[in-house]
């Protein structure tokens, strides 16, 4: 999988146990990493971890401190934690794209585009349950 432009793309893909993981491309390659948190940098194992701006890494470590100073988090407070890590805190002429804050036990996803976080789309997540 590849991006126009050679972006890079990351999926995040998470659970109702609370496990979540990023999909990144490497080299053709599906690489998965066990993370709740994604800025705009690889973080899979290998050739191409940590390539991206210092920003993103910085937008990382704020985020990743912020989650771990609480257990849980209603999704205002996601969505606050989002917006305090958007690219227009940092400067320069770049805007967060989106971002998405998930309540897993309900099954909903809320989407931000281009930094407002006044407004949503918010998406009911419909539930799978897979037997073997």
């Amino acid at each position: 999988m590849h991006s126009s432009m050679g972006m890079m793309v990351h999926f995040a893909i998470a659970d109702r146990s609370g496990r979540s993981v990023v999909v990144e491309y490497v080299n053709n390659e599906m690489a998965v990493t066990e993370t709740a948190t994604v800025t705009n940098f690889y973080l899979a194992e290998g050739e191409k971890y940590g390539i991206g701006t210092e920003q993103s890494h910085t937008r990382y470590e704020i985020l990743e401190e912020t989650l771990a100073g609480q257990e849980t988090f209603t999704m205002e407070d996601m969505r606050d934690a989002l917006s305090s890590v958007s690219k227009q805190n940092f400067g320069g002429y770049e805007s967060t794209e989106w971002s998405i804050v998930f309540d897993l036990t309900n099954g909903i996803a809320r989407y931000y585009h281009r930094e407002n976080y006044e407004d949503s789309y918010t998406f009911q997540i419909a539930s799978c349950i897979i037997q073997t």
